[in-house]
């Protein structure tokens, strides 16, 4: 994977060992701020649950909703950019690279 650079910094070519940190750190990212769309449904789906057998209530089920959203909202929006774009660089490679097959997404 090569990081491309602009007129200071010049093209980075990264290591497997690096690809693999940027792995770990954009995984980090969308689980402790809740930045995957798929994490954010499931939060939603497993609150329904609970609720819908009683196990939570209305307030703590609208408070965990509220203080989940203000979490998401705090992650300033060029962080939440980056990862998407992060994201998309390490995809793109992994398909290159043969990691993961195209068709499977």
């Amino acid at each position: 994977m090569t990081l491309t650079g602009d007129l200071n910094v010049p093209d980075m070519p990264m290591t497997d060992a690096q690809v693999n940190h940027l792995r770990r750190l954009l995984a980090w990212m969308r689980c402790e701020w809740m930045l995957d769309p798929d994490m954010q449904r499931g939060m939603m789906n497993a609150l329904e649950t609970m609720h819908a057998s009683g196990d939570i209530s209305d307030e703590y089920a609208t408070a965990e909703v509220a203080r989940r959203a203000e979490q998401i909202n705090q992650v300033p929006a060029y962080v939440r950019q980056a990862v998407k774009m992060l994201t998309k660089a390490l995809r793109d490679h992994e398909r290159r690279a043969g990691v993961v097959d195209a068709e499977a997404r």
